[in-house]
């Protein structure tokens, strides 16, 4: 049986009706873009859906024809005075609806933005929307979350002075991605309201995008799940079976049978998320935890996040910690030596840079704990807030790790309870 993609008519606009109200067409084999932000603005843009369409193919598969044979094409309309577009009636019924933008069918529309990063960016979100709304048969009736996450993940990217992009990516540098902050907005939440779980996110609902924070959280969720090692080729290989697969059934049976470990992972992420966070070495280790009743020795290494110590502590229960050896923290512009009470020249989450850091991690009955970071050093007491596991790290950004090389050694001795 042959699959057609959905198609919507397309509107017919004369360029003298637009030239009159003082909007301007620029045309491009898959863009049609309507604007009056004025060429220096826009010319920017015009090459950017041509590279995103290639890349939406890479990572969802070519749409399916449509069934009169035509090319796949969308309209934008990039708005700085709305008003404009209301007197050539190219406004939609009841406005954007949204911060920014709103796209239906073939068509999007957006306003202007002061940055020329989250211009481009908001023009290739609602973009992504309209090639995913094309992908028929089960991605038609795709959840909220993940429409919308997608979305800010294809479009979060950077550009060489060529003008080549590169899509879905990891923000590093902040000041690279002006405008999007979802990274800031998710810290911001945390303080504010804690960690939002899986389940809150995958529930969204349309007005809860009525708040910025929704669209960072899906965002970090999506972006969790296409860059965390454990997830990545099984979350890709969903958007390549939209057509054929329903959605929720599909990401169930491929994430429920790590659903425990997921729980834990996501909570370590997003509790941690920074600009330029190496999934790859922040991977967990999830090792059966031994009680703490005798004394135990784990190694610690400089260049990755939380370590299982494989130990098991109770809520309450006392330990003495203490560590011994050095590792170097960078090389530039010189290597910092550091032992376990870390390097107090600089600091990172209030932390000197290099200390022995301590968390419980706790998994019961589908519900994550984790314990606030506790500061350790060279020796210190511990005190489990929480029943757990125990996991060690030495301190550091958690985009900064690659260049830190050694170890320590770590002692757990219990000393009551």
């Amino acid at each position: 049986m042959v699959v057609y993609r959905p198609s919507w008519p397309r509107p017919q606009i004369v360029d003298e009706q637009l030239r009159r109200v003082g909007l301007m067409r620029h045309s491009t084999p898959r863009l049609d873009l309507i604007t009056d932000i004025g060429p220096e603005k826009t010319h920017p843009l015009l090459p950017l859906i041509e590279q995103l369409h290639r890349y939406h193919e890479s990572y969802f598969g070519e749409l399916p024809p449509a069934r009169d044979g035509s090319d796949y094409r969308v309209t934008g309309y990039v708005m700085r005075d709305q008003e404009l577009f209301a007197q050539a009636k190219l406004l939609p019924n009841g406005g954007l609806l949204a911060f920014h933008g709103r796209q239906i069918g073939p068509q999007f529309w957006m306003n202007d933005q002061p940055w020329d990063y989250y211009r481009r960016h908001l023009l290739m979100h609602e973009a992504t929307h309209a090639f995913m709304r094309h992908i028929p048969g089960y991605a038609e009736d795709l959840p909220l979350w993940y429409l919308e996450g997608m979305a800010e993940l294809l479009a979060t990217h950077t550009t060489d002075d060529q003008g080549t992009l590169t899509f879905n990516v990891m923000p590093v540098v902040p000041g690279e991605f002006l405008g999007h902050e979802r990274i800031a907005i998710v810290r911001n939440d945390l303080r504010e309201n804690g960690l939002r779980s899986i389940e809150q996110i995958t529930s969204f609902q349309a007005a809860d995008f009525h708040k910025v924070e929704a669209y960072a959280w899906c965002w970090a969720l999506c972006r969790f799940l296409d860059s965390h090692p454990s997830y990545q080729k099984r979350f890709r290989s969903i958007a390549r079976e939209l057509i054929t697969k329903p959605f929720n059934e599909n990401l169930a049976t491929q994430i429920q049978p790590d659903n425990d470990r997921l729980r834990v992972e996501w909570a370590a992420f997003a509790s941690s998320i920074e600009y330029g966070y190496d999934f790859d070495r922040t991977v967990l280790a999830f090792p059966s935890g031994q009680p703490a009743a005798i004394a135990a020795t784990v190694e610690v290494m400089s260049d990755r996040g939380w370590q299982s110590a494989e130990i098991t502590l109770t809520q309450g229960q006392s330990c003495e910690v203490s560590a011994v050896g050095r590792f170097t923290l960078a090389s530039d512009p010189k290597p910092w030596v550091s032992e376990a009470n870390g390097v107090s020249i600089r600091y990172y989450d209030g932390q000197p840079l290099g200390r022995l850091l301590a968390i419980v991690i706790s998994y019961e009955n589908g519900r994550v704990a984790m314990s606030p970071v506790i500061p350790l050093g060279n020796r210190s007491a511990l005190t489990a807030p929480i029943s757990g596991t125990l996991y060690l790290r030495l301190n550091d950004h958690w985009g900064e790790l690659s260049d830190n090389t050694g170890s320590i050694q770590v002692s757990v001795q219990p000393t009551g309870s």
